[in-house]
């Protein structure tokens, strides 16, 4: 049977010595009003946690005491073995860790400056942190990547697989074509020629 209990003012439950508990043992409990949860200390065990807000606030009153702020998870049954992700006031960028000890920066840059560089630019890391330059541009729209510069081929050895609609350009040893610049597609693959190498065959043939 249910049970409807209304009180006229404030209800207090309150047990006697300091380390008594209240335990509720119950498939749901469903609070309709604010929860002002306050101890030093806010356990949380479940599987599984749904937050509606879409922000949720850090040091929420700090006044200038914490100049690190963010989130640890637990990686072993030890309670001092954590990988976190944090906000770093000193440095002004956020940065990972896997042991919670030594951080590296993910993201720098404050308000509407984005990482890395203008929108459209390439990122990479740049000492640690994401970097960015107009010589290295991606056009989504027109799906078309720009690269002001030189672009070096490594030797591979060996020819990639062919790719279909495609062509691969690599680098391998150097054949009768002067250059070791070679391409690969499902029907051809063969080495460009170099200037001087065109003219002896111009010659020859």
């Amino acid at each position: 049977m249910a049970t409807h209990k209304r009180v006229d003012g404030t209800y207090y439950i309150e047990t006697v010595n300091s380390d008594d508990n209240v335990e509720i043992t119950t498939h749901t409990v469903k609070v309709f009003g604010n929860l002002d949860v306050q101890g030093n200390i806010t356990y949380i065990d479940t599987t599984e946690l749904e937050i509606t807000d879409p922000f949720i606030t850090l040091a929420a009153n700090n006044a200038g005491t914490y100049s690190n702020v963010g989130i640890l998870a637990q990686q072993t049954s030890s309670p001092d073995v954590y990988a976190s992700l944090r906000y770093n006031v000193t440095a002004g960028a956020w940065q990972i860790s896997t042991d919670n000890s030594t951080f590296a920066n993910i993201v720098t840059g404050t308000g509407s400056t984005p990482p890395g560089g203008a929108n459209t630019n390439i990122q990479f890391n740049s000492a640690g942190t994401f970097g960015g330059n107009v010589n290295y541009l991606f056009d989504v729209a027109n799906a078309r990547v720009t690269l002001q510069g030189h672009q070096v081929f490594g030797n591979i050895a060996t020819a990639p697989t062919a790719v279909a609609n495609s062509v691969a350009v690599f680098h391998n040893a150097e054949g009768s074509g002067g250059t070791g610049l070679y391409v690969k597609s499902t029907t051809v693959q063969d080495e460009l020629v170099s200037k001087s190498k065109a003219i002896v065959f111009a010659i020859i043939f």
